[in-house]
């Protein structure tokens, strides 16, 4: 029968089957997983009862019951000793809160080795009840420490229970609290929630194949129309590459709004530029900006790459970047980039085996303490600093190994501390500017040249020395095409 169907109707068939076999298995996986997680859960809950309990329980007035009723049936009433009332109100009341089917108790260890109850948060007073269940070892092996007790079986059932110690005011261990609860209500409540949640998974699913059934019956009516309209091959191509170049430019929009916001970015440093200039419609080069603890975080990064695959790194270095500084708090230049390397190799999958992706990027990397602005510190993957101070430039090497790749040799990056004074101007770039081919002869352009156009303009101001950049790169290139993506970025002191 399978082999009469249409190759349309074969997909389907198989999706819908595939989907029903993954429900089944989530069904039964989640079944025994989702128990398992809540046992667990429902253990952390009782414990923590427990040691709260515990902690507000007088251990001083729990000995005093202790010493005072030797006996059961002496206290007939939780009112008539302030001491026991005292007690039983911190027990009730945690059972009413945590809304706890069973009772709470506290259970004090006599010197023959046996146990009685002494407290309970039941109405009548239960003072020197003995302890029955001797042969539950846990109790025992948990006086000192506390702990949780796994599934326990009783005359009464099977119960999940937590105890926590007690101490008087002299550090001393008197007592112990029991917090208990039925397996069997548990597990009933337990199941209810898992069906639940089954009810919503399967509604998901259907919906998830009622969307595929939908999408493979499109596609597949798109195909067997476009092999009638063989003929019409250009305009499809057409039509795909226009859909293509949609959807590039709509990355463009996503990239686009994964970078800082310039005006965040001039907030911190208020006189500075950004010459942004992509080969593609979407760039391998990126910016990027975050402000920590009173640092101000700026880097020019150049993935391997340009245009889509360049995109893709991009993003991923943006949010590695914004890993290191923002969550984890790093903004030692050197340290940031020690860790974007490890997460690019993770992320890559990169070990240095032979064959590997040697995918990475090129960056440099500033951070300026904004309460200090005589002090900057760099650290540079292929990807130097220049500084220029009144017509002269200083070049801050960078290390000579990138961001990924794991097969090259390599150490930990090189934290520079750097001392500038105001009116210094620091520009962080890409190699796209000085490799970029021009000129009556169509040779690069050079970094020396790039050095020199830096001097020139660095007492502008800083929007005029973006203009010039840009005018001096468009009238270099000329009717040449555009190599690589174009990063500079400059800062002011």
């Amino acid at each position: 029968m399978f082999r009469n169907l249409k190759a349309s109707q074969k997909i389907i068939f198989t999706v819908l089957t595939g989907l029903c076999i993954m429900s089944a298995y989530f069904v039964v996986s989640t079944y025994f997983s989702f128990l398992q997680e809540a046992e667990t859960s429902e253990l952390r809950r009782l414990e923590s009862i427990a040691n709260t309990v515990a902690y507000h329980i007088d251990g001083d007035k729990h000995e005093i019951i202790c010493d005072t009723y030797s006996e059961i049936g002496q206290l007939t009433s939780t009112t008539s000793d302030s001491n026991y009332y005292s007690i039983w109100k911190v027990l009730r009341n945690a059972q009413e809160i945590n809304k706890l089917e069973t009772e709470l108790a506290t259970l004090t260890l006599n010197d023959d080795g046996s146990m009685d109850y002494i407290m309970c948060s039941l109405d009548s007073p239960y003072v020197r009840d003995p302890y029955d269940d001797q042969d539950v070892q846990e109790f025992f092996d948990y006086y000192e420490t506390g702990g949780v007790i796994h599934q326990y079986t009783d005359e009464f059932g099977v119960w999940l229970t937590a105890i926590s110690p007690v101490k008087n005011s002299k550090g001393e261990i008197v007592a112990i609290v029991e917090v208990d609860t039925l397996f069997d209500v548990f597990i009933t409540e337990a199941r209810s929630k898992l069906l639940r949640n089954l009810l919503i998974s399967f509604a998901i699913f259907l919906l998830i194949g009622f969307i595929i059934f939908r999408l493979v019956r499109q596609v597949t009516k798109a195909e067997e129309e476009a092999k009638r309209k063989i003929e019409e091959s250009s305009e499809i191509i057409t039509q795909k590459n226009k859909d293509i170049l949609d959807s590039i430019n709509y990355a463009r929009r996503i990239q686009s709004a994964i970078l800082a916001p310039r005006e965040e970015i001039f907030a911190v440093f208020k006189d500075a530029f950004i010459l942004y200039k992509p080969k593609d419609i979407v760039s391998g080069d990126f910016y990027y900006f975050s402000n920590v603890d009173g640092h101000g975080i700026i880097a020019a990064a150049d993935c391997t790459g340009h245009g889509v695959p360049g995109a893709l790194m991009s993003m991923i270095g943006n949010d590695l970047l914004n890993h290191v500084t923002r969550e984890k708090k790093i903004t030692t230049p050197g340290e940031v980039l020690d860790h974007l390397h490890k997460g690019i190799t993770h992320v890559l999958k990169q070990d240095g085996k032979h064959g590997e992706t040697r995918d990475g990027m090129d960056i440099a990397l500033l951070s300026f303490d904004l309460n200090d602005s005589t002090k900057i510190q760099f650290a540079g993957a292929y990807r130097s600093l220049c500084v220029v101070r009144e017509g002269e430039i200083t070049d801050y090497k960078a290390n000579k190994f990138p961001i990924g790749n794991a097969s090259m040799t390599r150490g930990n990056f090189t934290n520079n501390e750097i001392e500038v004074k105001k009116g210094d101007m620091c520009y962080l770039f890409t190699d796209g500017y000085a490799d970029q081919f021009g000129g009556d002869l169509g040779k690069k352009f050079m970094v020396k040249k790039f050095h020199k156009l830096l001097i020139e303009n660095s007492t502008l101001p800083v929007l005029q020395q973006e203009k010039n950049l840009n005018t001096a790169i468009e009238n270099w290139m000329g009717d040449h095409e555009q190599i690589d993506d174009i990063l500079v970025i400059g800062i002011r002191v």
